[in-house]
């Protein structure tokens, strides 16, 4: 079977970039602007540099300075909420522990330095603006009329499905039920769809195009920051995952799918990918990286600045590791939930190489993972890592809990071990999670590898563990997540283009 048509099987069962100048030059492209005039759609060039302005946009609304405020985007929808995490006693600092109390309005409506930061991912609309330049693109692709080569109309138009799903992915996540649209210049009011049946629209869409994306690409610099297939293939396996968590009756069909798309990712993938060993852990931050799947590059030290605060480890450093004159972190993690994921004599190069004063419970401790702490001669120390969207341990371990849910524990097991042999931590042994459960051991596997990546709240989420006071530091009760204690409110703004639209009940 052709990979084009395994993916769509697999999918319908679940339902010159270069950092620097050459960074800047490529992705400072607007789609919009992009439009103007006669002459554009005549070149190849024309389409790539239009695929670089969805890029930008991507970057610039997830991570870019809006206005004088610092979006703060991944760590406040991914893992700030519900976290064990404990801000200073500053209020400029409060979004912390209201954050970890799920306390949505506060941190929206706040009046401190922070003020309008939070209610911008209110607005959806950002995501729908990415979305129509998407798909604008891809129909341009498809009436190309020779303009393209076979090989490079996939290409982009793999990349243009890729962006446009992840956008949807994104939105399904914050805000649950979506509308959803593929036409280009979509006028009239579209309802609000149930986000599953969103979600498996997409996974037919990203299977039918993740072929014409190449695994990696000759140009190094390219890797990782621009769509791969193992992109693809490791959304569709997110995608899949979330919704066995909220489609309880088929949860079979997208624990198989996610097997199977993560069997073609670790096994046909050429060599393209590779954990990169715990020596060389900083090369995957730094971006370009044999591990990143995907991620959105940057360069504090090369002139593109997205604002210190974009990086969840901003809060977890002080000086001399910022240069920002604070001796303190912002933010400490309860001991008690480092000790569930570190248990103490355990070995770990995670706990270990990434934390530095591990016994200090006052602010003092750091988080080293994506410090400038190998920065150049000459080069300042705060970061400027790329943000990681995917790498490689969240497809193993996506892989690892669908097979244990299926049953496959062997498997699973061997899975788990990949990402713990990698990190010098001991084998899996049954029975070690409270629960005496695999299941549990690979959800902490995932809490402790993605660490400040943005996964922690969305994996409570999908598993339910959300509910569990046991396992989660803040839980939301069944009947508030019910109601949508889970999701982000919406701006009132969307009711102007679509005023028959309800917004999320919870936070009415």
């Amino acid at each position: 079977m052709k990979l084009t048509s395994k993916i769509l099987v697999m999918a319908m069962v679940g339902a010159s970039i270069s950092l620097g100048t050459g960074c800047k030059k490529f992705l400072n492209v607007d789609p919009i602007s992009a439009l103007s005039g006669n002459s554009f759609w005549k070149t190849d060039a024309d389409f790539d540099n239009y695929m670089a302005g969805i890029y930008n946009q991507f970057r610039t609304y997830t991570m870019m300075d809006w206005g004088g405020t610092y979006t703060q985007f991944f760590p406040a929808i991914g893992d700030f909420r519900c976290a064990p995490f404990i801000g200073v006693n500053n209020s400029n600092r409060a979004y912390i522990n209201q954050f970890a109390v799920n306390d949505l309005k506060s941190a929206i409506n706040n009046t401190t330095y922070w003020k309008g930061t939070y209610a911008k991912i209110t607005d959806w609309s950002r995501f729908f603006e990415i979305i129509s330049s998407c798909n604008i693109l891809i129909d341009e692709i498809d009436k190309s009329d020779g303009v393209l080569s076979e090989k490079n109309a996939a290409q982009y138009k793999g990349e243009a499905v890729f962006m446009r799903n992840l956008c949807y992915f994104y939105m399904a996540r914050l805000y649950g039920d979506i509308p959803y649209y593929t036409e280009p210049f979509k006028v009239e009011a579209t309802p609000r769809e149930d986000m599953v049946t969103v979600l498996k629209k997409c996974l037919v869409d990203m299977g039918a195009a993740a072929n014409g994306l190449p695994w990696t690409y000759d140009d190094p610099s390219k890797r990782g920051v621009r769509a791969m297939k193992g992109s693809a293939l490791d959304l569709m396996m997110e995608i899949n995952m979330w919704c066995a968590g909220f489609d309880l009756d088929h949860q079979q069909d997208y624990w198989e799918a996610t097997d199977s798309l993560g069997n073609v990712l670790l096994t046909e993938n050429g060599g393209s990918y590779e954990l990169l060993p715990m020596d060389r852990f900083h090369e995957v931050f730094e971006g370009n990286s044999k591990e990143g799947l995907f991620e959105i590059a940057q360069s504090l030290n090369k002139g593109e600045v997205f604002g210190l605060f974009s990086t969840f480890t901003d809060n977890m450093l002080h000086y001399p590791h910022k240069q920002n004159g604070s001796s303190q972190s912002y933010l400490r993690v309860d001991r008690r939930y480092l000790d569930i994921l570190f248990p103490p004599g355990k070995p770990d190069l995670r706990w270990t190489l990434l934390f530095t004063d591990r016994d200090n419970d006052n602010f003092g401790m750091e988080y080293l993972k994506f410090s400038n702490i190998y920065a150049e001669e000459g080069e300042d120390v705060n970061p400027d890592d790329n943000q990681i969207i995917f790498r490689l341990p969240d497809a193993i371990l996506l892989r690892a809990e669908a097979c244990a849910n299926l049953g496959k524990t062997a498997e699973a097991i061997r899975l788990l071990d990949i990402v713990r042999g990698r990190a010098g931590a001991t084998p899996y042994t049954e029975g070690e999670t409270p629960n005496h459960d695999l299941s549990d051991a690979i959800f902490y596997e995932r809490w402790k590898e993605l660490f400040g990546e943005g996964y922690y709240f969305f994996d409570m989420v999908r598993t339910r563990r959300i509910l569990d006071g046991k396992i989660c530091p803040h839980p939301i009760s069944a009947e508030a997540f019910s109601r949508g204690a889970w999701t982000w409110p919406i701006s009132e703004k969307a009711l102007e283009k679509n005023p028959g639209m309800r917004l999320n009940d919870y936070w009415r």
